[in-house]
This record gives structure tokens, sequence and C-alpha cells, in this order.
């Protein structure tokens, strides 16, 4: 038989197990409050001047606020198809800048014959899902409307892949990690941007996917 000290001190350790439980199941059943979900927006048009069909995906962070009025992160993937050519732009604001739009590919004029010259950055990115990427330090155009380009690799870049070269990175890990160049005080040092409903969309379009 079971001595009563016994007893009780078994009924205490059952009384505390079932407390323990108790709150574990009010903590887990308490409602949690949803992840904010980025915003994607597609814009798609053939352009007047170049003739030059577009899809352009702009991946917007959730904003409390009017993004509006205070333009939020964004991530932007630029497909285009020159002359059955397709090609693929990225483009990364850390906030503050309106979207500039599509804007044609430089045509040389008798008073302009090259195109304009940007200052360059070094931006570093990673990979982000169940496990985080190397990071890959690439360089980007600064842009006059305050984005940053990437170069796709070429005679005048010292990137070696292109934009789309990063697509099966993307694939396996769905989130983009940018680095910004010069952090300032009470900014975060880089942006991260879940990416998975971009993917989503480039994966319907041939222009995008080819």
């Amino acid at each position: 038989m079971i001595g009563w000290k016994t007893g009780v001190a078994i009924a205490l350790l059952l009384g505390l197990a079932a407390s323990s439980m108790s709150l574990c199941a009010q903590k887990d059943g308490s409602p949690q409050p949803a992840p904010t979900k980025p915003v994607l927006e597609r814009k798609e048009a053939t352009d007047p001047e170049s003739g030059i069909h577009y899809v352009r995906l702009l991946l917007s962070l959730a904003s409390n606020g009017d993004p509006a009025k205070t333009p939020v992160p964004r991530f932007t993937v630029q497909c285009q198809d020159i002359k059955g050519k397709h090609q693929m732009l990225w483009f990364v604001s850390f906030g503050g800048i309106e979207d500039p739009g599509f804007e044609p590919p430089f045509r040389p004029t008798k008073t302009d014959l090259f195109p304009p010259r940007y200052a360059s950055v070094n931006l570093k990115m990673t990979f982000e899902g169940y496990m985080i990427s190397k990071p890959f330090i690439r360089s980007w155009s600064s842009l006059p409307s305050g984005e940053y380009r990437y170069r796709n690799g070429g005679s005048d870049s010292p990137n070696m892949e292109s934009a789309r070269s990063f697509l099966p990175f993307l694939a396996s890990l769905p989130g983009l990690h940018v680095i910004r160049p010069n952090p300032q005080t009470g900014n975060p040092e880089g942006v991260f941007f879940p990416t998975q409903s971009l993917l989503d969309e480039l994966n319907k379009m041939p222009i995008c996917s080819q």
C-alpha cells in the first residue's frame, strides 16, 4: 500500500503537471497575430516608344501608414521581350522612393551618343528559407530615381551572372535579404523580402520563366 505522504506527493505532482498542461494549452490556444504579408503588384504593357513588351512585378513590404505618402522598401523584377530576346532586370529600393515605372533602353541621338553611366555600389544578398545561403556581394547601379539596379553580366559589368541566374536560389530559399550600402543611424542594416508570392507569379509567365 502507498503511504499517505507518498500519496500526497503524487497528488501534488499530478496537480502541477495538469496545471502546466493547462497553461500550455491556454498559450497555444490564444490567438496569435497573423504575419504581415508583402503587397505584390503586377504591371504589364508594351512601350510605344521602343515596342518592348514588359511585365513588372513590384513586391512592396507592408506598411502601417499610407504607402503613397511614405513609399516602403520594394523589390522589383522586370521581364522584357526585346524582339524575341527575353531579359530580366532586378531593382531594389530601401524605402522612400516612388516607383519610376518602365524606362526604355537608351537610344543614341545626334547630341547624346552614349548611354549614361551611373555610380556603382556593392550590395550583399543572402537567400533565406530553411537555411541561409552564403552571401553574394554583387555590383548594382545607383539610379537617379534612388533605386538600385542589378548589373547583369556583360562586358561593362563586373558581375559574371545575370539576375536570372539567381532564380534557382529563390526557388529553394524564397526570401531575399539585401544589405544597404551605407546603413544610417535609425535605419535597419538590411531589408528582407519574402518572395514566394512573386515566384508564383513569375512561374505563370513565359516571358519571365525563360
